[in-house]
């Protein structure tokens, strides 16, 4: 008898796994097996149903009534179980180039499920189309060659010829591979082309919203220049049964390879005909050698990241862009523009309003270095309207306005400046207006500057309502006609608090110093000189030559020099060839001063030749008063007068005295004769009476007056750097003196005093 061997635990563990090991591999087989007798009894039913050549007819019948345009496939072949291909795609063109492809494949793959079958459902996974051409084309008339798809209200189906069965036909997801679409204008010859079009819908439903995603290349010509652009996408989009009036695309983003970093785009898009658009695009930063495609060769400059959006409409098949509104903001620049873009022609149009807020110009030569040497700082805004027109563009308004700017613009150095700059018609017409800050012209400073200017059409307008000149209350007016010819005419007003004439020269020639390096040929002065008469050759010689015909009016409350001093200084002008040399000087001056004195006769007379031999004569009677005849040491002091008034013509640098007198308590005089400035000689008649201050004794008959007060009647003549003296009778010069003030002067400085009182703005 044989002992039975005792089994262990393990060895049922092992036994256990063994049986169902081979219980899932017969399971296993069993499965694959019924799998494959599914598989081929669908297939059976698929071959008995589905008759290719049937198909294929099918569809084309199909495309041709949805599409309106012949169609073509060369033949139909079975590539797997699931998978039909039709090779030799193309529907012809009837419209814009009539016989040439509209849209040709090299295939069509159709990838079904099997399974359904059984269910008499044909469930088509993906419709693939592989290398695609769409070839748009817009013809002469303005109509494009898109055929109108005409969608069907009832479901797909599918009757088998063999078997008479009904099969509902439905379409999952649709690729496009390596596509190309081409667009030609036949009118215009623009052109272009999309490449590597890859397209790819998710259950794509003709009729609501379905997700696609989409790579392309985008190929642009500019000039001579091709530019390739990547653009990469997904979102949704609705068909809306072909009713492109009610198309849609939704939350489309994608990435356009433009730059070194690429673009991020979000698009809204609804109805095809004019559609409706909303986008929001992520610009990286960038420089002009990025834009080398646009010929920007010699422009640097750099752009900060920047987020733009964009609300609008296309219309006129998508030649018209309307802009309802748009953004920019980059760094601290925000920008909102609104306006339209019309492609019709090759020369298209184009009309848009642009605003910006308040932004920092500190800084901003990081992005266009050549403003660097302006040295700005402050807060400005811009606005303005850009257009295009017969394939120019213009700039009909452009504003900007600025809070507290500083900078040094070509000399003129302003600081917190506040105020606003308008130019019109492509800057032919200008306007400025500040209401506070600083500008420093070389050493002069106007400070807490009131201004407004203009400028059109060829003429300058400015007014200074009010300012401080070097400490100084000051306000003008300037008008110049011509401004760019030589001949150009400038009218003036100008009042100060307190006139000093060798200070306000100086002012005058602080804008000269600032003004002559910007003139391109520059602009030759002899030196300057020292010695006898260098007052007189450094401002005749230097004399600028941007404005030779000058008049208009000069007006101060005060008024001091080193000869005389007084109040209420007027003074009115009008000149032509007012240039260096002054060999062309010609014109009038009428000139007025009241309350005023004479400074310091005697020590003048010292200094200067001319003034020695004009003063000579009451050098020689204060010698006299050592014989007790009478006192006249006040005169050689400082002399009151009540008014000083002088009226002359200017011929050719010559100037013709027709009236000059003093009338005061201690001296009163009057003055004929000519001066010539250019040649340095003169020729004047001077006649005075003074107060009699006599202690004892009596003057000589020709130092009187005819009523018994002393007197002087002298001539001075020659040249200034040796003048001669002559004594003359002075009996008749009280009556002389009495006669000048009865005549007086050809002006009551009426436009001077106007100009004070009133209030005068450039135009906008």
């Amino acid at each position: 008898m044989v002992k039975k061997k005792k089994r262990t635990f393990f060895w049922w563990v092992r036994r256990f796994i063994k049986s169902c090991f081979f219980l899932t591999l017969r399971t296993s087989l069993f499965t694959v097996m019924l799998l494959l007798l599914i598989a081929s009894a669908v297939w059976l039913v698929f071959l008995k149903t589905f008759n290719a050549q049937h198909i294929s007819e099918l569809i084309t019948d199909e495309l041709q009534k949805r599409l309106d345009r012949p169609v073509a496939i060369s033949s139909l072949d079975l590539k797997f179980i699931n998978t039909v291909e039709l090779k030799g795609f193309t529907v012809l063109d009837t419209e814009g180039m009539a016989g040439q492809a509209l849209l040709s494949a090299d295939s069509v793959t159709l990838r079904f499920e099997l399974l359904p079958l059984l269910e008499q459902q044909l469930v088509i996974d993906e419709v693939s189309l592989h290398a695609p051409r769409f070839s748009i084309v817009r013809g002469v008339n303005g109509e494009y060659n898109i055929p109108r798809v005409k969608p069907s209200k009832e479901r797909s189906v599918y009757i088998s010829e063999a078997t008479g069965k009904t099969f509902t036909v439905s379409v999952e997801d649709w690729t496009v591979k390596d596509g190309v679409i081409s667009y030609k204008d036949l009118a215009s010859g623009v052109t272009h082309a999309v490449y590597k079009l890859n397209l790819h819908f998710e259950r794509l439903r003709f009729d609501e919203l379905s997700r696609f995603t989409a790579d392309m290349v985008l190929r642009n010509k500019w000039g001579d220049n091709i530019s390739d652009m990547e653009i990469k996408g997904s979102g949704h989009v609705n068909f809306a049964g072909f009713n492109w009036n009610d198309f849609a695309i939704r939350s489309l983003r994608a990435q356009v390879f433009l730059f070194r970093k690429p673009l991020s785009v979000l698009l809204d898009l609804d109805n095809l005909r004019t559609p409706y658009f909303n986008a929001r695009v992520s610009v990286p930063a960038f420089e002009s050698k990025d834009l080398s495609l646009f010929q920007t060769a010699g422009v640097d400059f750099a752009v900060p990241k920047a987020e733009v959006t964009a609300k609008g409409m296309l219309d006129k098949n998508y030649r018209l862009v309307r802009i309802n509104q748009a953004g920019v903001a980059a760094a601290d620049v925000k920008l909102d523009a609104r306006g339209t873009l019309d492609f019709s022609s090759p020369a298209y149009t184009a009309d848009l309003n642009v605003s910006s807020n308040y932004f920092s110009l500190a800084g901003k030569n990081r992005y266009y270095a050549p403003i660097g040497k302006y040295k700005l700082t402050g807060q400005a805004s811009v606005s303005g309207r850009i257009t295009r027109a017969d394939g120019k563009y213009a700039l009909p308004l452009f504003t900007a306005q600025v809070k507290d700017a500083s900078g040094d613009l070509y000399g003129f150095k302003a600081e917190n400046i506040t105020g606003e700059f308008q130019a019109k018609k492509d800057f032919s017409d200008l306007y400025a207006a500040t209401t506070a800050g600083k500008v420093t012209v070389s050493k002069s400073v106007f400070d807490k500057l009131n201004l407004n200017a203009s400028w059109r059409k060829g003429n300058l307008y400015a007014y200074i309502a009010s300012t401080d000149l070097n400490g100084i209350p000051f306000k003008m007016s300037l008008s110049v006609n011509n401004l760019k010819s030589p001949r150009r005419h400038i009218r003036t007003s100008v009042y100060l608090k307190h006139l000093d004439p060798m200070a306000f020269i100086g002012v005058v020639r602080d804008f000269v110093d600032v003004i002559v390096p910007l003139i391109p040929r520059g602009v030759k002065f002899k030196a300057p000189v020292e010695g006898d008469l260098a007052w007189l050759r450094n401002f005749r010689d230097r004399l600028p030559a941007f404005m030779p015909n000058l008049a208009g009016t000069l007006s101060a409350d005060t008024f001091s020099s080193q000869v005389l001093s007084g109040n209420r200084f007027s003074a009115e002008f009008d000149f032509t060839g007012m240039r260096a040399g002054m060999k062309q000087l010609t014109g009038t001056l009428e000139a007025r001063l009241e309350g005023g004195v004479i400074h310091q006769m005697e020590k003048l007379a010292e200094e200067q030749r001319a003034l020695n031999v004009t003063f000579q004569p009451f050098i020689i009677m204060h010698r006299m008063e050592r014989a007790g005849s009478f006192k006249v040491g006040q005169v050689l002091k400082d002399v009151s007068f009540t008014e000083m008034a002088v009226s002359g013509h200017f011929a050719s640098g010559r100037m013709q005295i027709n009236n000059a007198y003093v009338v005061g308590p201690t001296i009163s005089a009057v003055v004929s004769g000519w001066t010539d400035w250019v040649n340095e000689n003169f020729d004047i008649i001077i006649g005075t009476m003074f107060s009699n201050t006599s202690r004892s004794g009596a003057l000589a008959e020709n130092l009187t007056d005819e009523s018994g007060n002393p007197a002087l009647s002298f001539r001075v003549s020659s040249s200034m750097l040796k003048p001669k003296l002559e004594m003359l009778r002075a009996k008749k010069t009280g009556e002389t003196i009495r006669a000048a003030q009865t005549k007086g002067l050809q002006t009551d400085f009426k436009t001077g005093q106007e100009f004070i009182q009133g209030d005068f703005n450039a135009k906008k």
